[in-house]
């Protein structure tokens, strides 16, 4: 079960609604934080998270935690 192995994770680094830059195939793009994923996808064992860029009115999910710099 993905829960029982990944009891460890540390806190979330990241909070909804906070402004936030971004990797996402070698450019970087900037966008709020909606939808915080504990542990990520069930496939992953690291936080990630769904961000929203209003401009082009995009969700982008599954950014690990990793890929992810505060403004």
């Amino acid at each position: 079960m993905f829960f029982k192995n990944n009891r460890n994770l540390p806190p979330m680094k990241y909070y909804r609604g906070q402004e936030v830059k971004f990797s996402y195939y070698g450019d970087t793009l900037q966008g709020v934080i909606d939808i915080l994923d504990f542990g990520g996808s069930l496939e992953h064992d690291y936080h990630s998270y769904d961000i929203h860029i209003e401009a082009s009115n995009t969700l982008y999910k599954h950014i690990p935690e990793s890929d992810i710099l505060e403004l």
